[in-house]
């Protein structure tokens, strides 16, 4: 895989790879996804697909960086990063987007700049 420094980032939530969330999930900090999650998430943080996870479901977040697959929108405050062998299967809207090769990405993106960042959050709430 192209960028693994994610790895070594410090997390507040990680759903497992054996595990299988359905629901809710809001958080201000930073959130890795190695298993499955189906519902809504909102981060004020960075939120993280690991290889082997699945997001069915839209993500909110200031960043979002996708090594695995996700079924869904993304809304960014600052950026997406589609890592190698990332499958998206939605649209982007985000102020920054960057995309590695082997990237599969079926869906509309568009990068312009989020204003008010206190809006952005309590409108997705």
């Amino acid at each position: 895989m192209a960028d693994q420094g994610y790895l070594l980032e410090p997390l507040d939530s990680i759903i497992g790879e054996k595990a299988h969330f359905n629901g809710e999930f809001n958080l201000k900090g930073s959130l890795r996804i190695d298993g499955i999650l189906s519902g809504k998430i909102v981060s004020e943080g960075k939120v993280i697909v690991g290889p082997s996870g699945h997001v069915k479901t839209n993500i909110i977040a200031r960043t979002v960086i996708i090594a695995g697959r996700v079924d869904g929108n993304i809304f960014a405050l600052e950026s997406v990063h589609l890592l190698e062998d990332a499958r998206l299967y939605g649209d982007i809207i985000a102020s920054n987007m960057i995309m590695h090769n082997g990237v599969i990405f079926e869906g509309r993106a568009k990068i312009t700049k989020i204003i008010n960042e206190k809006e952005f959050f309590n409108n997705s709430r």
